[in-house]
């Protein structure tokens, strides 16, 4: 998992809920995480709002090539 989108989204699982990677260990007591309801709210919100800037600039970055 090298995707840039995906480097976010674990930016993001790291601040808010404190998962340090997306690589399954074979462990359960690893890779299984409780969450509190609250952060897992915050995270997905974060990840939303990250979305939303990525497709405004995106949009922006069409505009000024038509232009």
């Amino acid at each position: 998992m090298h995707d840039e989108r995906l480097e976010l989204l674990l930016l993001i699982a790291r601040r808010t809920l404190g998962i340090e990677s997306f690589e399954l260990t074979g462990k359960p007591t690893a890779d299984a995480h409780v969450v509190s309801v609250e952060d897992l709210g915050r995270a997905l919100e974060s990840a939303y709002d990250a979305g939303l800037l990525v497709g405004y600039r995106m949009g922006r970055a069409e505009c000024e090539q038509d232009a």
